[in-house]
């Protein structure tokens, strides 16, 4: 039996609502949306002057809690002398908390400053200190090009970025000016509206949307999901804090370039309406990392019972996948289309299969770079490799997963019973992994016809046309060691549980917690019953957001 652990609160009902946008954090101000009014702070009154809790840096970006005082009617916060926006403020059941987003790597302090009588009250402000460290900008995301969406690549915000905050409360209601048509920026409402402005690429400013809190469905969605369609000006699309939730809908993105979604978590989607998160067609430069993917509702599938894909790509190229959290899900990272004939570039590293089942990725035809995972006790298999994909599976953990590497219609697939429904094989490369506990494994050295991968004896050995695929004769195409590679350094494989299972994820790990009982779910891929109660009845504990 698991234990679930949900920091949640009694939400009151607050009516009011009294903000004012603050100038944009950092050296320029970007251009920023106009915000419906939010909620107000609730009157608790604990202190007589700001008490730090808690503060620590994140990627790119630090946070402090802090308790209420007395008399207070909203804070100011400041960054290293700079004021952050006001929707980055707050507050929960007993606390507030700041979010600061674009910070360089290094240290900055926050200093909280509360507001009494409409004046800054300095004689009962608080300073904290924290470091920020840079995300890791690697991979094929950043091959010939970015994946920082409406970010620097040290980290900020980049000048003339339109920011646009949605809460559940304004998702419908938020407006932001888009230049839609080259005529001049109009008034554009509800956030996919927003997003949609982009698609004719009128206006060529960065698009930053930062959810903030539990999202339900908004009353405009393509298909179900929220659309990211030809949006090639740069965008992120991110949560703030450790508690976004996307709740009830998917993210696609296609015909795109240049798009980042972090530090979001994706939740009881609707598997009749596709992915959690989805790449479709023609999408290049795209970063997809910190994020949590948990259940969705079963589809009408036999393979569907946890949800649809958590995170797929299909006919896509230049992609990194990283430091993302699988919560047990049944099928994570689809690669790939029957249709799919390019040898597209895709990278997938620290990402942390948390008791998921398979898909780690399943990969048709493409070139795949699969390094510094975590795959911790996985009931089906790890890597696959249909189609004549090559996929390069460097330094990563496996633990207590079934089958840690595939190939279509030899070795382990075949005693199996045939995973990957009779599609051909491609060829796997395996260098400097570690795997406890697998049911088989069996490396082209031991057998050179019925293998599941060649072993290399160092990262840039060349694999020889003589290894092949039993089924297809694919051979490996050897990507890895051509000068379409980036640079990299991967960490040890012994050190990859502790540093995945540190980073991966939201912020602090998100707000969700669980505790997994590896004696039974190592090897279960049957739905946890008391996970998806917990994960359908979730709701959030933000009481108010925005403070001016």
């Amino acid at each position: 039996m698991k234990n679930v652990m949900l920091r949640r609160r009694t939400v009151s009902a607050v009516t009011a609502a009294v903000m004012s946008l603050s100038a944009a954090f950092g050296a320029a101000m970007p251009t920023m949306s106009v915000f419906t009014p939010e909620n107000v702070f609730t009157a608790f009154a604990v202190e007589s002057s700001v008490k730090i809790l808690s503060s620590a840096g994140f990627g790119e970006g630090m946070y402090a809690a802090w308790t209420s005082v007395s008399g207070a009617e909203g804070y100011n916060v400041y960054v290293d002398g700079s004021r952050i926006d006001s929707m980055l403020v707050r507050q929960y059941s007993g606390y507030m908390r700041a979010d600061a987003l674009g910070l360089k790597a290094g240290g900055h302090t926050m200093r909280i400053v509360p507001v009494i009588g409409g004046r800054e009250d300095s004689s009962k402000a608080a300073e904290t200190k924290a470091a920020a460290y840079a995300h890791d900008r690697s991979g094929f995301g950043f091959v010939n090009g970015s994946s920082s969406g409406a970010y620097n690549s040290d980290g900020t915000l980049k000048s003339n970025a339109v920011v646009v905050y949605v809460t559940n409360s304004n998702k419908d209601s938020v407006t932001a000016e888009i230049d839609s048509t080259g005529k001049g920026a109009s008034a554009v409402t509800g956030v996919q509206n927003i997003i949609t402005a982009y698609k004719k690429g009128k206006d060529t400013r960065p698009l930053n949307i930062r959810f903030i809190g539990n999202i339900t469905d908004p009353a405009v969605l393509l298909k179900g999901d929220l659309m990211v369609d030809t949006v090639k000006a740069g965008c992120t699309i991110e949560g703030v804090g450790n508690d976004t939730v996307l709740n009830g809908f998917g993210l696609v993105m296609k015909n795109c370039s240049n798009v980042e979604v972090r530090n979001l978590g994706f939740m009881n989607c609707d598997s009749s309406e596709g992915d959690n998160c989805g790449l479709q067609q023609n999408n290049d430069h795209i970063w997809v990392h910190n994020c949590d993917f948990f259940y969705g509702d079963a589809g009408s599938d036999a393979d569907q019972v946890k949800g649809d894909g958590a995170l797929d790509t299909k006919t896509s190229t230049y992609i990194t996948h990283s430091y993302n959290h699988f919560w047990d899900n049944g099928k994570c990272n689809l690669q790939g289309m029957k249709s799919e004939s390019a040898e597209n570039y895709i990278t997938y590293h620290h990402n942390w299969y948390d008791h998921s089942d398979s898909r780690h990725p399943r990969i048709r035809t493409c070139s795949v770079h699969c390094y510094n995972n975590y795959f911790d006790g996985n009931a089906k298999y790890g890597v696959g490799v249909t189609m004549g994909a090559s996929c390069f599976v460097e330094n990563n953990f496996f633990r207590n997963c079934k089958y840690p590497m595939l190939i279509s219609m030899q070795g382990s697939d075949d005693l199996a019973g045939g995973i990957f429904s009779g599609e051909a094989g491609g060829v796997i490369k395996s260098f400097g992994n570690i795997m406890t506990g697998q049911k088989a494994y069996t490396s082209y050295q031991q057998n050179s016809t019925d293998f599941d991968a060649y072993e290399a004896s160092s990262r840039t050995e060349k694999v020889g046309t003589s290894v092949k695929a039993k089924s297809g004769g694919a051979v490996y195409n050897n990507f890895d060691t051509s000068g379409i590679m980036y640079s990299y350094t991967p960490d040890r494989a012994e050190d990859v549980p502790a540093v995945v299972t540190a980073k991966a994820g939201r912020v602090d790990g998100g707000d969700f917690k669980w505790q997994f009982n590896n004696a039974v779910d190592d090897e279960s891929y049957a739905v946890n019953q008391a996970l998806k109660a917990a994960i359908s009845s979730y709701k959030g504990s933000v009481t108010a957001i925005g403070s001016g």
